[in-house]
């Protein structure tokens, strides 16, 4: 099953990339892994991790509907988009777990917007195997195709 996911998650940001508006990168945090970001408009994006929970020790797979707010923080006319979302977390390990994610972070984009770094943190309702709440969080980087 754990190959199976990996397989398709991978298939998935393979294809993805070959478009315009797609991220694939790296995040260090909880969990800490590969992460990638579709843009659908210049609002509204899909991101995705494939990670290691290291606080749980299993795999961890997630997607998030992102809406991005490109006002709201300027700092000497850099603008720093800041975003919020809903999404979903699984994980694989000794247990199957399933939680409910509402991430909200930071932005930066280089100016050959090639290359993005964000920061987030991710308020996590945890549904299976057990109800409960956590928090999880990441920095990453993004190379944008």
């Amino acid at each position: 099953m754990k190959k199976l996911v990996l397989s398709a998650v991978v298939v998935m940001f393979l294809m993805a990339s070959l478009s315009y508006g797609f991220g694939l990168g790296i995040m260090l945090g909880e969990p800490s892994g590969l992460s990638g970001k579709y843009w659908m408009s210049e609002k509204n994006a899909i991101a995705g991790g494939l990670a290691w929970s290291l606080s749980h020790d299993y795999m961890h797979v997630h997607a998030d509907y992102l809406i991005h707010n490109n006002n709201l923080i300027n700092v000497s006319g850099t603008t720093l988009p800041f975003y919020y979302g809903l999404g979903a977390g699984i994980g694989f390990g000794d247990d199957f777990h399933l939680g409910a994610r509402i991430p909200v972070g930071i932005e930066y984009f280089f100016a050959d917007r090639k290359f993005d770094v964000f920061f987030e943190l991710v308020p996590v309702v945890g549904l299976l195997p057990d109800f409960g709440f956590g928090v999880s969080g990441a920095i990453g980087l993004r190379y944008n195709f």
